[in-house]
């Protein structure tokens, strides 16, 4: 799992609180996404839109929800992406101390950490649907 294309300084300014919780719900909505279907793929696809606007296109993290809005204003325009492999990206749990973890993570990394393994598979998709339907 590689962290580093995100600048730390980004991470800090982009999940300090309260964003922290809003990103967090997109990183573990992200995480889930559960099977094909036109409500999960759209679902994944606004929370990735999310967290590619504060990290790839460092849009403050207050500015989540005008993304979302954002993203959903037309239906059915996403397609399935496949999802990282389930040891990609560190799980929730990574962010409490003794659940099986040795060494617990902050919730800025987990979040970064669900980021980064989307991102490094489908970068151009993200980039591609932002431009048509966030940035419009």
């Amino acid at each position: 799992m590689v962290l580093s294309a995100v600048a730390p300084a980004r991470v800090a300014s982009a999940v300090a609180p309260p964003s922290a919780g809003a990103l967090l719900l997109d990183a573990y909505a992200a995480q889930h996404h559960g099977t094909p279907s036109p409500q999960s793929i759209q679902s994944v696809a606004v929370h990735l839109l999310v967290l590619h606007g504060v990290f790839s296109r460092e849009l403050p993290a207050d500015s989540a929800l005008w993304i979302r809005r954002q993203a959903t204003r037309r239906k059915g325009v996403y397609s399935w992406l496949t999802p990282p492999p389930v040891d990609a990206a560190l799980s929730l749990r990574h962010c409490f101390p003794g659940q099986g973890v040795d060494h617990p993570a902050e919730i800025p990394g987990y979040v970064v950490s669900v980021y980064e393994a989307w991102r490094s598979l489908h970068r151009e998709q993200l980039e591609t649907w932002y431009r048509a339907h966030v940035d419009t």
